[in-house]
């Protein structure tokens, strides 16, 4: 009997330890795992040397991790899994100099010339999206639902009042004013240079 019970928790104990190791189960659905900074492409492109941090923050996204004893060097990781398949994983080094501009950079992406970059067209699309209501009542929208109402023309209330007109357009005004001090922040270190040179 001793020597049974052993067996039978010898068994199970490798059973246990064997479905642990087992991750291809049949029949298991696995989601894809994506981890970090997805940098695009496009992302990369905007760069330019002389950038301050601020400017690549703003195009690059928040760095993945800053080292505390290399402040002036930014890691930007991207890993992607699909379920049940192998893992892809993109590094990107950003490095700065003393004066905190871009430097240069390192990593696993691909970076191109702006020159040798496939020229895209890019198609803008409109949607309207009416800002109006039907305004019916419980028993006309009942007789259209079943398909015996009247053809008749149905009240349309507008409801887009000047406060939100104004709200409306004073976030234009700001996001351009964001987007001009942006490029002029762009534009100032290569002045400097210019200067400089001189």
């Amino acid at each position: 009997m001793k020597s049974f019970v052993v067996y039978s928790l010898s068994l199970a104990a490798l059973l246990s330890l064997s479905a642990c190791s087992t991750d291809k189960i049949p029949g298991v659905y696995r989601i894809d795992v994506q981890q970090g900074n997805n940098v695009s492409q496009d992302m990369i492109n905007q760069l330019e040397p002389g950038m301050s941090k601020n400017q690549v923050a703003f195009v690059m996204g928040t760095p993945l991790l800053i080292d505390t004893f290399h402040p002036n060097r930014w890691d930007y990781l991207y890993s992607y899994q699909p379920g049940g398949k192998d893992r892809e994983q993109r590094r990107l080094t950003l490095y700065f100099n003393e004066d905190e501009t871009l430097s240069h950079i390192e990593g696993d992406t691909r970076i191109v010339a702006r020159e040798d970059l496939p020229q895209t067209e890019k198609q803008d699309k409109n949607v309207v999206v009416p800002l109006s209501e039907q305004k019916t009542g419980f028993f006309n929208g009942l007789m259209s639902f079943i398909g015996l109402a009247d053809d008749e023309t149905v009240e349309i209330i507008e409801e887009k009042n000047a406060e939100a007109e104004a709200d409306d357009e004073a976030k234009a005004e700001a996001n351009k004013a964001m987007m001009e001090e942006a490029e002029a922040g762009m534009e100032q270190p290569a002045e400097t240079d210019v200067d400089s040179e001189q």
